[in-house]
């Protein structure tokens, strides 16, 4: 008997002890429904378990409200669920067409292996517990077989087709596999060639070679650490992949998948804290959160940083021009902090899921997910540090920058840190942000200034007091955000000159001059052009802005 497989899902595995006391009839109603429900869900998309349950058991499953699962998962679970409420009927094997036979028995009959039956199972084929000559056990009836193969058609052919090497096939394909080697031609050639002239696959050929001649399983496996920090080095200071191979003397592929490995394992060393918010789970959170009006567009107040002075002054003029606009700041506001929240959510469970060697368009994905985290947390820190300098206006009497440099060096660095502070911790659901920030920036105030102090005659700033204030808002934002001290160049490249489509492409990758971040896939798409062709214009143009960047420096 096969070993019945486990539950993926909680909610779904609670539910035959929620129904221990179902009658009979309605065990089998439930049953049927199920295995009506399973052909059609897509393993692609996501369902809501809620409404799938339903349609299975007739009423709402208060447990699984607001639950959104994979369709994958959905359908491996309600195949079990099937099976198992099948153990409460009295199930015959001739009540349906065909009859039913233990999985060994019809792996036999169809020419597979019975592990194949197992592993379809997850994919949706329905096993039961039937009594058959007086005993129950598991089997599988010919009708649910032959529906799986014929939603199912091009797998159940190809397992169907599977057949192992005998003992002559194999001596025979391993003396001309030698003959071939021995003449210089590569194994994967060799492989290759053999396949076409045995009628087998390309892959089963060499693999039997791999393990018949003892040569390594994976080029990857020779790579060291040092290779892996030199590829990635290289690889995001524009180096192209190709001259970075010739240059370590490995393919092209092994680079850019060392690249991806490389990137991976930083990624894992980021662990970002988010804060939860109940609107993360319910049904297309995924595609409302992160495109509201206000996540899409990131565009700055225009906060002066730099120099002190001038940051008080634009912080007032920013608080003049939008004094009208509370109401509508404040929604900003929690819709920025709610997307910032969810975007590092779901950034940190794709890392935690990364494999050691990933797929380039799962880091991709992270990578620009935190990206977008970053920009919104910048917007966040630039909003709250405006209403702290005007909670410092309120506090000094003719304005903060009446204090002497140090002092007033002090306090801006203490205002921005509790800023920062309040942005990190911000739960839209239970704060309103500007009464957040005030509250902090009162704090930092009478920390810094006692309610007793002597009245003193005004400083006088000759010069400016140079200081900046909003840098880097995470220790990681080097990992995953390396243009973003090129964010001027790019800014001022946008509008003409030679530069400006290299910048706007750039902007446009890594959330510049208040555009979204987008992945590679995302801009091919946009640009209706392959992967490969925009990784290779977007690579030229972080070039060209890196130049710029070089050209402006030695200018100076």
């Amino acid at each position: 008997m096969p070993r019945r497989a486990s539950y993926s899902l909680a909610t779904v595995q609670a539910l035959p002890a929620q129904t221990a006391y179902s009658s009979e009839a309605a065990t089998r109603r439930q049953i049927d429904a199920a295995e009506e429900l399973i052909p059609t869900i897509d393993a692609r998309a996501d369902y809501a378990l809620c409404d799938a349950l339903q349609r299975i058991f007739g009423t709402e499953i208060a447990a699984a409200a607001g639950e959104i699962v994979s369709g994958r998962a959905l359908r491996a679970d309600l195949a079990t669920l099937v099976l198992e409420l099948s153990a409460r009927v009295t199930m015959r094997p001739d009540e349906r067409a065909g009859g039913s036979a233990t999985p060994e028995a019809l792996a036999r009959e169809i020419g597979v292996a019975s592990k194949t039956l197992q592993r379809w199972r997850r994919a949706g084929l329905c096993a039961h517990w039937v009594l058959d000559h007086g005993r129950q056990r598991v089997e599988i009836y010919r009708a649910c077989l032959e529906r799986f193969a014929a939603q199912h058609p091009s797998e159940f052919a190809r397992a169907r087709s599977f057949r192992r090497f005998d003992a002559d096939e194999r001596c025979v394909l391993l003396a001309e596999a030698r003959a071939l080697l021995e003449g210089g031609i590569s194994l994967n050639l060799a492989a290759k060639q053999l396949g076409i002239r045995f009628h087998r696959s390309h892959e089963g050929v060499r693999l039997l070679l791999l393990r018949e001649f003892g040569a390594r399983p994976s080029a990857r496996r020779g790579a060291g650490e040092q290779a892996l920090r030199l590829v990635e080095r290289a690889w995001r200071l524009g180096v192209d992949p190709a001259r970075i191979a010739q240059r370590i003397g490995r393919s092209e592929s092994l680079v850019r998948a060392l690249v991806d490995r490389r990137r991976g394992e930083l990624l894992r060393g980021v662990q970002p804290s988010w804060v939860e918010l109940p609107t993360f789970d319910l049904p297309g959170a995924d595609e409302t959160i992160p495109s509201a009006p206000s996540v899409r567009r990131l565009q700055p107040l225009g906060l002066a940083d730099g120099e002190v002075i001038a940051m008080i002054a634009s912080a007032r003029e920013i608080r003049r021009l939008f004094a009208r606009d509370a109401r509508a700041a404040n929604e900003r506001d929690e819709t920025r902090g709610a997307a910032m929240h969810y975007l590092l959510r779901r950034a940190s469970r794709a890392i935690d899921a990364l494999p050691r060697w990933p797929d380039r368009a799962a880091v991709d994905q992270a990578e620009t997910d935190l990206r977008a985290a970053l920009r919104l947390r910048a917007l966040l820190d630039e909003r709250g540090l405006v209403i702290a300098l005007g909670r410092a206006d309120q506090a000094f009497d003719g304005g903060p920058e009446r204090l002497p440099a140090d002092e007033l060096r002090a306090l801006v660095r203490e205002l921005t840190r509790a800023v920062q502070q309040v942005v990190l911790n911000f739960d839209p659901s239970r704060q309103r942000f500007d009464r957040a920030i005030s509250l902090a920036a009162d704090y930092a105030i009478a920390k810094l200034t006692p309610s007793r102090r002597p009245a003193r005659a005004a400083a006088r700033h000759a010069t400016g007091i140079a200081m900046r204030a909003l840098g880097e808002t995470a220790q990681w934002q080097g990992i995953v955000d390396p243009m973003s001290h090129h964010a001027a160049l790019v800014a001022a490249a946008l509008p003409r000159g030679p530069l400006s489509a290299a910048a706007r492409l750039v902007a446009r990758r890594h959330g510049l001059c208040g555009l979204p971040p987008r992945t590679v896939e995302q801009l091919a798409g946009e640009d209706r052009t392959t992967v490969a062709l925009m990784s290779k214009r977007l690579r030229d143009a972080e070039n060209a802005v890196r130049a710029a960047a070089r050209a402006r420096a030695a200018g100076a």
